[in-house]
């Protein structure tokens, strides 16, 4: 075969091989089929071990400072960083009981399922306080069935959620029903959505599209046949996602599969019907790594159907306290990790310092046991205020200047906070504290922090001219005393050094020898003349260039080391100084 011949086949080889790819590639995506997740599992202990995880935030670069004579501040503002670094979704399924209550959060943002009965949404109440959260974005009644929504009005009224969305009018009727008469007004004012098939909507990053019901219908809330109603929800964040069924039935899953084809294959799975056991073809569509009951002890899925979910390669995750308790699925959008069945008992939060805009910070957490091992990334971290400071695992970042409680909550509810003060700017001093004369001049440096901070101007200010004044930084002894000299910026911060003035600044010193000679173990007093004549003999300074040879006090009195040649000095003021040179034999 010619090179000629050799080479047609080889660009012939080389283009089969291309199709080949590529007709596979288009096959395995027809597929609907996603690659199963990384599940880091911390469930069956209570003594988790700390789990490595891949570094989500970058460390922001520190920001350049600029030496402030005048404690001014450049003109350009600081912006916010471009990266949005203080993402991540966490989704909980609480322990309430023979109930669905879980909470969706991402990005900052809130979104409540179900709650149970009224005892059950005290509960939920008193748990998402603990998370911090003060506010939801949305909320979601399932269905009219009273073990889901009884308590929705507690709920509601507690976090005054900006929408709320359900499958059929019957459900927000359902809960009004539930409601006292100020608990009423509160649905009456908020936002309320029929989700539709195909319909989504967002929790930060992650977006929830309604796949069920298909069709409503024998809207009748005090029959089973209402289960058939229930909103079908799945949730994708990143390549991650999530199936929440609440009562739905196998019949209903199979219309939606049929409707949404792939769509119900997830990688966490919330069982219908709490306990409910459910055909192995329902599984084979669904195909979950994790499967997940809201129930309670006494009502526990049967082992024939755990065995079936082990052997479809899905993870059980039970609730109730003889089991997971609150199970905690968390996720950087690309491996998800399980938190529950921590025994914690307190977490605490050390002080975080002023901060300014642009800055990232990680929170020190101490928890209670210290064998319980929760690292930064097992607690639940929320921002009261995410316009302030941002907050992903324990690094909190500054968004604008006010104030932000950061909280970090266990698995099992047990919290912890701290108050975090964010700058526009703020300023530092190279010195927190001055002496001189009367009439001496020194300079004190200060930086504005960030160096770009937009529209902050600084003063100087003496909390006492008759002691000392400033001027751009230049502080002066005016009278003996001590006061405070203090660079505040226009948006509040300062940092303040404290002035101490002495008498006089000297003119000039003098002693009354220059040179002389002295035995090992003798003492001589060196006497120092200084003018003005008023000068405080207590401000004198006096210094030996060597003490092994010669030591003095700071009167003047001399002692005789051991043999050799060294300098005694007295400084009166800076630049106004003598020397005697002293020979020890």
């Amino acid at each position: 075969m010619n090179k000629k011949d050799t080479d047609l086949w080889r660009r012939l080889f080389s283009t089969l091989l291309v199709l080949c790819l590529t007709l596979w590639g288009c096959a395995w995506a027809e597929t609907g089929f996603s690659p199963q997740p990384v599940i880091k599992d911390e469930a069956l202990t209570s003594n988790p071990q700390p789990v490595a995880k891949d570094e989500l935030l970058p460390t922001a670069e520190p920001s350049e400072t600029a030496a402030a004579e005048d404690v001014d501040a450049p003109e350009d503002a600081p912006e916010p960083a471009a990266e949005a670094p203080y993402e991540g979704l966490e989704v909980y399924f609480l322990d309430l009981g023979r109930v669905d209550g879980i909470l969706i959060r991402c990005g900052g943002e809130n979104c409540f399922i179900d709650v149970g009965f009224k005892e059950n949404a005290r509960a939920a109440v008193k748990f998402l306080r603990a998370m911090g959260i003060s506010h939801l974005h949305s909320y979601v009644g399932t269905h009219g069935h009273f073990d889901h929504i009884e308590g929705a009005p507690q709920i509601i009224d507690a976090f005054r959620p900006d929408r709320m969305y359900f499958s059929h009018l019957g459900a927000i009727n359902a809960i009004i029903d539930c409601a006292d008469a100020a608990q009423q007004e509160v649905i009456a004012d908020t936002e309320k959505v029929i989700l539709q098939p195909g319909d989504t909507f967002t929790v930060g990053e992650a977006v929830l599209t309604a796949l069920g019901p298909l069709k409503v219908k024998n809207v009748n809330t005090g029959n089973t046949g209402e289960n058939d109603n229930s909103l079908i929800l799945r949730l994708d964040y990143g390549h991650r996602s999530f199936l929440f069924t609440a009562d739905t039935t196998d019949k209903i899953l199979r219309a939606v599969n049929a409707q949404f084809p792939g769509k119900l294959n997830v990688d966490v799975f919330k069982n219908p019907h709490h306990n409910g056991a459910h055909d192995e073809d329902v599984i084979d569509m669904i195909r979950p790594a994790v499967t997940v009951f809201c129930t309670d002890d006494g009502h526990q899925p049967t082992k024939a159907y755990q065995s079936l979910l082990a052997a479809k390669g899905s993870r059980v995750y039970i609730t109730g306290p003889e089991n997971q308790g609150n199970v905690a699925i968390v996720s950087d959008g690309q491996s998800l990790e399980t938190r529950c069945g921590y025994s914690v008992k307190d977490v605490a939060l050390e002080s975080v310092p002023r901060l300014h805009v642009g800055q990232d910070y990680d929170i020190k957490v101490t928890v209670d046991p210290a064998d319980a091992l929760i690292p930064q990334t097992q607690l639940g971290w929320n921002s009261s205020d995410p316009s302030v400071i941002q907050v992903y695992n324990g690094r909190v970042r500054a968004m604008g200047e006010g104030r932000a409680t950061i909280t970090a909550a266990a698995v099992n509810g047990v919290s912890g906070a701290v108050e975090v003060e964010c700058w526009l700017a703020y300023v530092t001093l190279d010195q927190s504290e001055m002496s001189l004369a009367v009439g001496q001049t020194k300079k004190l440096g200060g930086q504005i922090t960030p160096a770009n901070a937009k529209g902050v101007s600084g003063t100087w200010l003496s909390e006492d001219e008759g002691v000392a004044t400033v001027e751009g930084g230049k502080v002066t002894g005016v009278g003996e005393g001590t006061t405070r000299v203090i660079a505040r910026l226009s948006n509040g911060a300062e940092a303040a050094c404290t002035v101490t003035v002495r008498g006089r600044m000297a003119a000039s010193v003098k002693l009354d020898k220059q040179k002389a000679e002295m035995k090992v173990g003798d003492n001589l007093t060196l006497a120092a003349t200084v003018e003005p004549a008023d000068f405080n003999a207590d401000d004198l300074e006096w210094y030996s260039s060597d003490e092994s040879i010669l030591w003095v006090d700071q009167s003047g009195n001399i002692t005789a080391v051991k043999p050799g040649k060294a300098k005694i000095a007295v400084v009166a003021s800076e630049g106004v100084y003598d020397v005697c040179v002293i020979r020890v034999k």
